[in-house]
């Protein structure tokens, strides 16, 4: 007797992340339709007969991984505003580029971005795009991202009223054009336009910081009444908690707390500067939080408090967090995960590889509400084929801690999402990589020259921005 299927990986290494985290060795796993039909050892699977089979020898098939927070957009700076604190980040770099670009400079950028992660074993992006954020750029930012193959949301950023805090700290004007009704009515287009079994649509209030708190609390409302999750920015900068407090009397978790705005579909970028009764709640209320170790070291923002939230109950993902990580690649992203966690409290068991992992992962896929991050009958068929057969992965005794301190995504010779091949030895399968590679090339080249933001050194002819 056998069993079909459409595609079969076959006599690769299966690290299955299910609830025992076994790793199977010379294992398959066997896809039909957008699901996992059965996953074991080749001999096992030996009697299925696909409509392909993937020799998967010298290989790791794993999970898809999770791209909890980015801002796909902002590839277009890439390499630029470097050296600065975050608040100059934002005021001088970051939000003058946002309140300038074009929608098809954003796209261009987002496709850019998006290739990159495909090509690096990412399978599922939360991309939290506010530039710019009318209904037409954010309904084809959605596409852009559903076209490449991708699983996620585009969590559209709001910036609502120009508050005081705001004004207070110098952030651009030009950013905050709209009032709370418009920006909600706007979301709520958004929201009632847009239909795909893959890619979902979130309210964000862009950062709990300095938003109107009328527009926040509507924002969840909104999310509440779509069915559908929520993200913002809170307390990425040490000062950020202080300045909350000064203009509202709270510090935000205590506020959000107090408002019922907290539950498992509330998801924050960063969240570093908690304090304890912060940290309790959002365990409490089983919150997600994208941690951004890459873009919190660039920016010397500070560490999270990663233990003690995953041990209140807080749900942790990981994310490339756009041009402040600088790469789309989460195998570089999971080492400093690790990293930051045993420098900031000068303990080498802080973190380890294994966390890590399930952060990208089947944590990753909690956060991001998606029945993925697992190699498990009955999943979502999202899953990376990483190559062992590379000098840096030679020997390998622990298979994870190789694919967490040796791995790239360089290594990634095929990505699959909801059962389809999207990426597959260095070449896109849904879309032109090239064609993509030279739009994103000549968009941000005119953006960077019209807004006249300085270049150090010399790039090349391709990055020349003269």
């Amino acid at each position: 007797m056998s069993d079909t299927c459409d595609i079969l990986f076959t006599r690769g290494t299966v690290v299955t992340m299910d609830d025992e985290r076994r790793i199977l060795q010379d294992a398959a796993v066997a896809v039909l339709g957008n699901r996992i039909a059965a996953v074991g050892p080749t001999e096992e699977l030996a009697h299925w007969r696909a409509a392909r089979v993937i020799d998967c020898r010298g290989h790791a098939i794993i999970p898809g991984l999770i791209d909890s927070h980015n801002h796909l957009f902002q590839v277009a700076g890439r390499g630029l505003g470097d050296g600065m604190a975050l608040w100059q980040w934002l005021g001088e770099f970051m939000l003058p580029l946002a309140a300038n670009i074009s929608s098809a400079e954003a796209v261009a950028a987002v496709r850019a971005g998006a290739m990159e992660a495909l090509s690096c074993g990412t399978t599922t992006i939360i991309d939290n795009h506010y530039a710019p954020a009318d209904t037409a750029t954010t309904l084809a930012v959605a596409a852009a991202l559903r076209d490449m193959g991708l699983r996620g949301a585009v969590a559209r950023g709001m910036f609502g009223p120009f508050t005081d805090v705001a004004r207070d700290n110098g952030l651009d004007a030009a950013l905050f054009l709209h009032d709370t009704a418009d920006e909600i009515a706007s979301m709520r287009e958004c929201l009632e336009h847009w239909r795909d079994d893959r890619i979902a649509i979130w309210p964000s209030p862009i950062n709990i910081i300095y938003n109107d708190q009328e527009l926040v609390r509507q924002s969840v409302a909104l999310a509440a009444e779509f069915g559908v999750k929520w993200q913002t920015h809170c307390s990425e900068a040490r000062v950020d908690p202080e300045i909350y407090e000064r203009a509202y009397g709270a510090r935000p978790f205590a506020w959000m707390e107090r408002e019922g705005l907290l539950d498992q579909n509330a998801t924050f970028a960063h969240a570093i500067w908690l304090d304890d009764a912060e940290v309790e709640i959002a365990g409490r209320r089983r919150c997600g939080i994208a941690h951004n170790p890459m873009s919190n070291e660039y920016l010397a923002s500070g560490a999270m408090r990663l233990k003690d939230l995953r041990t209140a109950g807080a749900t942790i993902g990981i994310g490339a967090d756009g041009a402040a990580g600088h790469c789309m690649d989460l195998f570089q992203i999971m080492k400093q995960v690790i990293y930051v966690q045993r420098l900031a409290l000068l303990d080498p068991i802080a973190s380890n590889a294994w966390d890590a992992f399930e952060l990208a992962t089947r944590e990753g896929a909690r956060l991001a509400g998606v029945d993925a991050g697992q190699l498990a009958v009955g999943k979502l068929a999202d899953i990376a084929v990483v190559s062992l057969d590379t000098p840096a992965q030679v020997p390998c005794f622990d298979l994870i801690c190789n694919l967490v301190y040796s791995g790239s995504g360089r290594d990634v010779t095929h990505t699959m999402v909801d059962g389809r091949i999207v990426y597959e030895n260095q070449r896109l399968q849904c879309v032109d990589g090239d064609e993509i590679k030279q739009q994103a090339l000549d968009a941000c080249r005119q953006l960077i020259r019209r807004l006249k933001i300085p270049v150090r050194g010399d790039g090349g002819p391709q990055a020349s921005t003269t």
